[in-house]
This record gives structure tokens, C-alpha cells and sequence, in this order.
């Protein structure tokens, strides 16, 4: 052997993939180092083997592997290597998957096979996973409550779930690649992509839905669409894509609103009244007195939050004679807590003078059965 043939093959075994060389045959001739680490095997062990030690015919590949070695090596374009992956196993047992590159050589008249194996696992077990979990992914995108839409820097629209056509009437086919501006008012647009741009070249990852709050999309019939979003930026590669979870709050701005209303209805009745309304929490405190109950206070000072029977009405003028009506309404109180309502004639000290009521207690519960409120109603008797 010369020394340029010695110092190929010492390069061969030095090479850091691993590498052998079998016969037509299948018979291992080289096994270099980088093949004895990832094998498992030493050299001594599997020169003069078959393949088929490292390459086992599986039930996946009918055909054994010279076979396919040869097919792979006719490949008629000879720049190019043919990459497969194939099952493999180590010395151990374990189980690896290769990936294969191989080329026919001939010498001194025999057919030899020169591979190099790459072992693969890993990578494939965790595409596996990642493919795995884009999978989960997309479909909870796919069948999720939001909508979901992506768009390039070009702002044309890149993804589009099938929530986005309920909210937007789009089909997918419809808006994928055109421009986000279509989804938008054309009031807001100009508005739009500066926000956009600015949230696009700034350091922030996300904006959590109603930071920016309520924004305005435009159905594909023309309706204005109000909505909540959020949105993240993500890099494929050196690509920028923004990815919006868009939500309409048509329906809780209308619940809103009818809350506001029905609001508005209770003040106007409740704060109007001629009778002086109380309302009480469960535990006796006042939550809402009206504009009548708050005339009869002696003096102008906060009601809410305290105890009914230590608003400064009941009683007379002293604390010993104060303390009875006290701790009458109290107990009057827990009664109705408890459910029972209560009715009685009573004094009320106006500061003025003394004012004989109508007075009662009603307790009012929800649909368990358990009271949430008690109102206390007074009503000035004739001759007062």
C-alpha cells in the first residue's frame, strides 16, 4: 500500500461520520470509528459480518438490504447520493433509525458499497413530537371559541381558522393572501397598521386580549363587528408573522348594556320613592340607601357599609335609652336574615322630632332558597 492509499484510509477511519464498506454480498469490509461508537460494535466484532447485524430486515421493508443498497447506488444522476432512512440496531439491541447514503465502487473487479449511516433518532423522535403537538395545536385552533388569523409583514393574511369564517364570513379560500385591511373598517385602517407596525418592530411579545381595547372588524356583509384581541409575534426562520386571537363581544356588550338599563330602571324607582328604602347584605349592613331615607337622618354622614340599628335614627336622645331599640332592630334584623319577614309600627328619631313609622323588614332569596338581600322599608304614618 502506498502512502497516499495509507493515508486515505486512515482518513476514512478517522472520518467523524460513521462509514463501512461492505461486498455485494452484503459482508462487512471497513468499519471505521465513528461506526464503532455508534454501533456499539468493535471493529474485530463485525468485520467479516452482514449487514444485516446493523440493518435488520423489518416487516415495514420486505426487501433485505443489499437490495435496496443497490437500487439506491444506480441512482443515474452520480452527484448525487440517495438519502433514505432505514431501521437499525446497536450491539445493545437498542433500536436507531439511519439515515443512508451510499455509492457503488469497484476494485479489482469486485462490487463494493460504501455507506455512511447517521443516526437520526433523536431528530426524528422529536419531529415526531413537535409534529405531534403542531397537530393538537391546530386542531384546538381549528375548533376553538376565538378566532385565530395570521398575517405576514406585508400584512396579508397567512392562517385563518374556521372560527375566523363564522365571525368574519370569509372562507379561507377567500382572504388567505390578501391584505388584513378587508377585515377592517376603513375608518380604522389607517389607525390599524400603525399599531400593527409599531407592535411588529417594538420588544413586546404579546399584547393579552382587551389591553388595546375594544377594536372594530367589518363582516364580509358590511356590519361592524365589535371585538377583543390579543396578539403575538412568532419568526419562522427570519419571517415575522403576527398572529391575532380576535373575539366578539357583540353579546356581552349588549348584556352590558341591558345590565346598565336595568340598572338605571332600579335607581330611578328605588332613589324616587316617597317610602325610605334600606338594602341590607345578608349580614345586616347597608349596601344602598335611598334619597327619603337619607332625609330622615339627622345628620349628613356615610350610611354604607355600617350596621342598619347604628344608623343614627332609632331611639331617643340618650345612650341608655338608645341601646333597646338598638338591639330590638338587631335582633329584628336576623330574623328577616333568616328568612321571616317583618312588620311593625315604630319611632324614628329625625332630629327634628320624633316620627312614628310603618316599618318592616323583607328578606329577599335567590334560588336556593338562601336570602342575598334584606330590604328595610319605613313609611311616615298620617299625623306625623
Amino acid at each position: 500500500m502506498s502512502f497516499i492509499e495509507s493515508k486515505a484510509v486512515q482518513l476514512l477511519k478517522d472520518l467523524p461520520e460513521a462509514l463501512l464498506i461492505t461486498t455485494a454480498s452484503g459482508e462487512i469490509v471497513f468499519f471505521n470509528q465513528s461506526a464503532v461508537t455508534q454501533s456499539g460494535f468493535s471493529e474485530a466484532e463485525i468485520v467479516g459480518e452482514h449487514v444485516s447485524r446493523l440493518l435488520p430486515q423489518s416487516s415495514r421493508r420486505k426487501v433485505n438490504v443489499i437490495t435496496w443498497f443497490g437500487r439506491w447506488a444506480d441512482n443515474p444522476d452520480p452527484e448525487q447520493l440517495r438519502y433514505l432512512t432505514l431501521e437499525g440496531t446497536r450491539k445493545n439491541g437498542e433500536s436507531r433509525r439511519y439515515q443512508v447514503r451510499v455509492s457503488r465502487s469497484e476494485y479489482g473487479g469486485e462490487v463494493y458499497f460504501v455507506i455512511v449511516l447517521r443516526d437520526v433518532t433523536k431528530e426524528q423522535e422529536q419531529t415526531a413530537a413537535l409534529r405531534h403537538s403542531q397537530l393538537i395545536a391546530n386542531r384546538i385552533i381549528a375548533i376553538g371559541e376565538d378566532a385565530v388569523l395570521s398575517i405576514d409583514t406585508d400584512f396579508n393574511i397567512c392562517f385563518w381558522n374556521r372560527k375566523a369564517e363564522q365571525l368574519f364570513g370569509y372562507t379561507e379560500k377567500e382572504v388567505m393572501g390578501t391584505s388584513i385591511n378587508r377585515l377592517l373598517p376603513e375608518y380604522t385602517r389607517e389607525s390599524h397598521s400603525a399599531s400593527i407596525k409599531n407592535f411588529g418592530s417594538g420588544k413586546s411579545p404579546s399584547r393579552l386580549m382587551g389591553e388595546r381595547g375594544e377594536i372594530s372588524g367589518l363582516h364580509k356583509s358590511g356590519r361592524i363587528v365589535p371585538l377583543e384581541a390579543s396578539i403575538t409575534k412568532t419568526y419562522i426562520g427570519d419571517k415575522l408573522i403576527l398572529s391575532a386571537q380576535v373575539r366578539d363581544i357583540s353579546l356581552r356588550k349588549a348584556s352590558d348594556a341591558a345590565l346598565a338599563e336595568r340598572d338605571a330602571r332600579f335607581s330611578a324607582v328605588f332613589n324616587h320613592a316617597v317610602e325610605a328604602i334600606a338594602l341590607l347584605d345578608p349580614e345586616g349592613h347597608v349596601l344602598e340607601i335611598n334619597k327619603a331615607a337619607r332625609e330622615m337622618l339627622p345628620i349628613d354622614e356615610p350610611t354604607t357599609d355600617k350596621p342598619l340599628w347604628d344608623l343614627p335614627w332609632w331611639g331617643a336622645s340618650s345612650q341608655t335609652e338608645l341601646d333597646e331599640p338598638q338591639q330590638r332592630l338587631r335582633a329584628n334584623v336576623q330574623q328577616a336574615i333568616m328568612g321571616n319577614t317583618f312588620h311593625t309600627r315604630t319611632s324614628l328619631n329625625a332630629g327634628s322630632g320624633t316620627l312614628d313609622l310603618d316599618f318592616s323588614l323583607i328578606p329577599v332569596s335567590n334560588g336556593n332558597g338562601e336570602v342575598v338581600y334584606v330590604i328595610a322599608e319605613a313609611r311616615k304614618l298620617a299625623g306625623s
